[in-house]
């Protein structure tokens, strides 16, 4: 399986979390490449079996919360058709800014198989290994389920 995990960052957290990610779909026999969503490597997200997609949380304290810079995601290649993973990295709440995230990619055709919201700042950041696992295996099990 070929994994393409698009990110931007602005702090360092989201690409963080990106490589974690990247780490966890290798640890169960992916192929993978980590890019940034100014510059990715074309040909190798074509021929990805899955796209995660992902960006921080934007907005005061979970007010308002929406994922940010939906302009530069905007840029990508088309994800109609495609199997997609989204995640946000958040310090206070992410259910906003990942249901709006999921609903971005679904308006583009996206299948959305996994969805996942990761803390990476605050006084109570948890290691990223844990969600970043759990986060692969759902979106592992949803493409085994859909090709059976």
């Amino acid at each position: 399986m070929n994994v393409a995990v698009l990110y931007q960052s602005l702090r360092g957290g989201t690409e963080r979390a990106a490589h974690r990610i990247g780490e966890a779909f290798e640890a169960r026999n992916a192929t993978v490449g980590v890019y940034p969503v100014t510059q990715f490597d074309a040909q190798f997200v074509l021929k990805a079996d899955l796209i995660v997609i992902g960006t921080w949380t934007d907005g005061l304290f979970g007010i308002a919360a929406k994922p940010a810079q939906i302009g530069k995601l905007n840029a990508l290649p088309s994800i109609a058709h495609r199997n997609v993973a989204v995640f946000v990295t958040y310090e206070i709440s992410p259910k906003r800014s990942l249901a709006g995230l999921a609903d971005w990619a679904t308006e583009r055709g996206a299948d959305v198989v996994a969805t996942a919201g990761l803390r990476v700042r605050g006084p109570r950041r948890p290691d990223l290994t844990e969600a970043t696992a759990t986060f692969a295996d759902a979106a592992i099990d949803a493409l085994s389920r859909a090709a059976a």
